[in-house]
């Protein structure tokens, strides 16, 4: 989704572009996501009281946060970096950042349905649920905070009555909810899917099945080679996800991508009972519940295991049971896709998007973890202007790529 984005704001801005893609366009960690557009949740990961909790889940293989461990100084580096990242100025200035980059985020949606971009969107908002008030009204905090830093949306908290009057899916546990009503969600697949189409229309060539093995300099600007073709071309935007470090530091580039695969899982299904009206989350589990057209996706964990895109049978159904405890019946059934992918993930969880420095006409565009869908039009159009004029505007400093 991220390189579809840059592609077409690159293209909106008149300039010649080629999409090349090692697989499908939208196959790797935009396909089978909660599609959640959250401009104003979009807090960093790494926090006050984060890292003491991570510590607690890593002795439970179920649990919405692991790291498998293994002897790798990258993931060692990462996890120091990440502690280092969760004082509460770094959270802070962080979650500004993020704030400021999401300005425009629905305004740019709007822009791609009214372009002609055909996908599925909803705007229900999003409904927090939790069975304990402890959790309750430690999300609360975090959202009074998001809205003291300069989140303009509206935060409803609601008691237990109020929540299931609202959502006659939810259960008798839930102690109380919260709705934040100006977020969306799309299907994600179908966004991809629907760029992609209009892109070709506009005369962007895309070139699935195609992996890039190498990129270098040369007398054109840049030369991308596949085992198919040599791709010559004057700039290069790299939006590879957790593959972008690979694809750019094993080819002598001299250019450093600190970041980890960040594992998510989801199942889809009709299923069977009273299914959700609107996307939930389901606060202790850490768990996302997306309502489709034609069916419920659950879609949670974190998990570090480097590039792995294995299925864990443990971790998946954990993710499928926390159904049970906050919806009245709705359990899934027979499911559609049982998925995993690999999102790209920095020590401070902050995308990396912006010039390589020494390198002109190389750019990169990764980092944003579980927001790619959210911040994907927001980093498309905020990088074109820096790939076109050389115009670095202020919204993407916090997110330089060497940092």
């Amino acid at each position: 989704m991220i390189g579809l984005a840059c592609a077409w704001y690159l293209r909106e801005a008149g300039a010649d572009v080629v999409v090349v893609e090692r697989d499908r366009v939208g196959q790797a960690a935009s396909y089978g996501n909660a599609g959640w557009i959250t401009p104003g949740l979009s807090n960093p990961i790494p926090g006050p009281g984060v890292v003491p909790q991570a510590l607690r889940w890593m002795g439970r293989p179920d649990s919405p946060f692991l790291v498998r461990p293994r002897l790798d100084p990258a993931l060692a580096t990462w996890a120091w970096r990440f502690w280092r990242s969760a004082g509460r100025s770094q959270y802070l200035e962080g979650m500004r950042a993020m704030l400021s980059l999401n300005a425009r985020t629905l305004e740019l949606f709007d822009g791609l349905a009214a372009s002609g971009v055909d996908f599925e969107m909803h705007a229900d908002g999003l409904l927090f649920l939790f069975v304990t008030k402890k959790a309750l009204e430690q999300e609360i905090a975090v959202l009074e905070e998001l809205r003291r830093e300069g989140y303009g949306g509206d935060v409803r908290v609601l008691t237990a009555a109020e929540t299931r009057a609202l959502e006659p899916s939810v259960g008798a546990a839930v102690v109380g909810g919260i709705l934040t009503p100006a977020e969306r969600h799309v299907r994600p697949e179908s966004l991809t899917a629907g760029l992609a189409k209009a892109l070709r229309e506009r005369g962007v060539e895309i070139r699935e099945n195609e992996e890039v093995l190498q990129i270098a300099g040369s007398q054109f600007g840049w030369s991308l080679l596949t085992l198919e073709s040599v791709l010559r071309v004057n700039k290069v935007v790299v939006a590879c996800g957790a593959w972008t470090s690979r694809l750019v530091q094993r080819r002598g580039l001299g250019v450093r991508i600190a970041q980890q695969a960040a594992k998510g899982y989801s199942v889809t299904a009709r299923g069977a009972g009273t299914a959700p009206s609107r996307p939930l989350y389901l606060g202790e589990a850490k768990v996302a519940c997306s309502p489709f057209v034609d069916g419920v996706r659950l879609a949670g964990t974190l998990e570090l295991a480097g590039v792995d895109l294995s299925i864990d049978r443990l971790r998946l159904d954990a993710v499928a049971r926390a159904a049970g405890t906050y919806l009245r019946d709705w359990r899934p059934v027979d499911p559609e896709l049982e998925w995993a992918g690999l999102r790209p993930l920095p020590a401070d969880s902050l995308p990396l998007v912006g010039a390589v420095p020494g390198t002109p006409g190389l750019y990169v565009a990764t980092g944003h973890g579980m927001l790619g869908i959210t911040l994907a039009p927001a980093t498309g159009a905020a990088l074109a202007p820096l790939v076109l004029e050389d115009r670095l505007v202020p919204e993407l400093v916090p997110f330089a790529p060497t940092r």
